[in-house]
């Protein structure tokens, strides 16, 4: 039976002209081999975004679609770079663009870096931790440290308060065997200091990983991601989807086409998605459960932070 929040996403589904997010790959490189993540067995070349091609991106959006959600994410550390991420997030305020999110692990947020990062323009800092424990963070955040990530956002968050301004900042935990049952502990832990908790479920990444979701064929519905979210490589490509994390089954490039000309590219895809033409989807989408992840919890902080 289709879960009550899967309905709700469904109604909300409809081709739009602009995607709602662009994720845009700041770097390909990652300080981190999180366990649930396609980064560590990677094969397509690494590097970082070159500013002109940022530009390119951001003078479109601002034209086009300024609110559109602009998230400085992908396979990739954004804070591995931190003086082209600043420079990128000062550009797009300069534009005009409304909504610049970072999803960062946090491991590379010094206490030096917390004044530069809220006084950078972002709209919304999303930091991945995944475990309240030393064991359960470890285990799916590797290579990570817990007392040394939970003391970086923990800093932030004072200096935040401190000087009485700076972005949303939300601590994300996705819900996994070993983890599940610290969810309420982390969920307190952050609440205390004023961050707001995000709790998801696990991505299959296009089938690559097993999950705990399992919902009937029948009711499947598009898939969220596919019919709101464009991605941009750090060298311009355009995968079909977040699940495409090689680019295999790429539209085009960037530096060669605009955004909205390479969304209308995928416009077929998004209309069998929205026919429920399932089984002439690409074979990846067969083994694919992203779908059913559905929207995330956000629980916000108690009075007073």
């Amino acid at each position: 039976m289709l879960e009550p929040e899967l309905k709700h996403i469904a109604r909300t589904l409809s081709e739009t002209h602009f995607p709602k997010k662009v994720a845009v790959e700041i770097t390909a490189e990652c300080n981190l081999r999180c366990s649930m993540c396609h980064h560590p067995t990677m094969v397509r070349p690494k590097g970082r975004i070159p500013f002109e091609l940022w530009k390119k991106c951001a003078d479109e959006m601002s034209e086009v679609a300024p609110g559109t959600e602009c998230w400085f994410s992908f396979i990739g550390e954004p804070l591995i770079e931190p003086e082209l991420l600043m420079r990128i997030l000062a550009y797009g305020k300069s534009v005009g663009l409304k909504k610049l999110y970072i999803n960062s692990n946090g491991m590379l947020l010094t206490p030096d870096l917390a004044d530069p990062i809220l006084d950078s323009g972002a709209d919304l800092l999303v930091f991945g931790l995944d475990g309240f424990s030393p064991e359960a963070y470890e285990k799916s955040r590797v290579g990570g440290d817990r007392n040394v990530v939970y003391g970086n956002i923990e800093y932030l968050l004072e200096r935040r308060q401190q000087l009485g301004k700076g972005p949303e900042i939300q601590v994300q935990f996705i819900e996994m065997t070993h983890n599940a049952h610290e969810a309420e502990d982390f969920s307190r832990h952050w609440l205390e200091r004023g961050a707001i908790v995000k709790l998801r479920n696990m991505l299959s990444w296009g089938g690559r990983f097993d999950t705990p979701l399992s919902i009937a064929d029948e009711d499947r519905i598009a898939c969220p991601w596919a019919m709101t979210q464009l991605h941009v490589f750090w060298d311009g490509r355009i995968p079909r989807c977040p699940g495409d994390t090689e680019g295999d089954e790429g539209v085009g490039n960037a530096w060669e086409a605009s955004l909205m000309e390479l969304w209308e590219r995928l416009g077929t895809y998004r209309q069998k998605h929205m026919e429920h033409r399932f089984d002439e989807l690409p074979t990846r989408c067969l083994e694919c459960k992203d779908w059913m992840v559905g929207a995330a919890k956000r629980i916000h902080p108690i009075a007073g932070h």
